[in-house]
């Protein structure tokens, strides 16, 4: 029958694995106990020598015995190796590269202040403050910010004119919280309160002090240096005027010269030919 062995192959397979097949009916006097079962046993850090063949190559030799040829080929279809191997120092394994899912990391926020004046109906200014801190627009900021609009021949209407804030962010209440604070959503915000509180259409020259005021008033994208000077507004006939703000001008007075080049062009676009 198709899948039966023989009682021969049968206890060759047995013996390969170490199985004891055959027990005496009764214990004789004097005889030995059992085989145990004759497992490998390696000890870690020894390693073995395989064993030489000592098949001979010559035709003339004796034929191998039936038995042995069983067992090592019921020894090979058990995968039980018939010889030890010479253990070989296994090499530390190379460290699997696991592939990180990238978090997305929150959009960091701008944080910034502007102070926005009517200087004179054609004449706003937006000035960049301090984002914290109460008072931060001083009647020294204001007495500055007269001796320069005076400089361009764009007088202000008195020596104190009232300003407003708008601070960026708005704050997570109500509804802001699910709304895009990104420097695109800022730029949009600054423009439509500009546009409603000031009427920034209407005005022919906006003086822009600081980098937060230019960049969210001209374009966010934009670096602050390549802003600086004089510049085409957003409406016919409009300017833009952009420089260093008026702390950093307060701060640092040397910077006096660079303001100058800055605003000192429009002196010219304002003159009648």
């Amino acid at each position: 029958m198709q899948g039966r062995i023989s009682e021969r192959t049968r206890q060759h397979y047995l013996d390969a694995m170490g199985i004891q097949t055959w027990f005496p009916r009764q214990i004789l006097p004097n005889a030995l106990p059992p085989r145990a079962f004759d497992l490998l046993e390696e000890e870690p850090g020894e390693a073995f020598k395989p064993e030489h063949s000592t098949v001979s190559s010559d035709p003339s030799s004796a034929p191998l015995r039936e038995s042995a040829i069983g067992v090592s080929s019921a020894k090979d279809l058990l995968g039980i190796s018939s010889r030890a191997e010479t253990k070989q120092d296994a090499e530390p394994a190379p460290p699997v590269k696991q592939n990180l899912i990238a978090e997305s990391r929150p959009t960091e926020i701008s944080k910034f202040r502007l102070v926005t004046l009517a200087a004179n109906e054609h004449c706003l200014v937006v000035a960049e403050m301090p984002h914290t801190g109460l008072n931060q627009f001083s009647r020294f900021h204001q007495r500055l910010l007269s001796d320069l609009l005076r400089a361009i021949q764009l007088p202000a209407g008195s020596e104190t004119l009232p300003f407003s804030e708008f601070v960026w962010p708005l704050g997570n209440a109500g509804l802001m919280e699910h709304l895009s604070q990104d420097d695109s959503a800022a730029a949009d915000a600054v423009c439509a309160y500009l546009s409603n509180q000031f009427g920034l259409a209407r005005r022919k020259v906006v003086l822009l002090f600081g980098q937060a005021a230019a960049r969210f008033v001209i374009d966010p994208s934009r670096n602050f240096s390549d802003l600086r000077g004089l510049q085409t507004g957003l409406h016919s006939n409009q300017y833009f005027i952009v420089t260093h703000g008026l702390n950093e001008l307060m701060k640092l007075p040397a910077l006096k010269s660079e303001v100058w080049q800055d605003i000192s062009p429009i002196i010219k676009e304002l003159t009648p030919s």
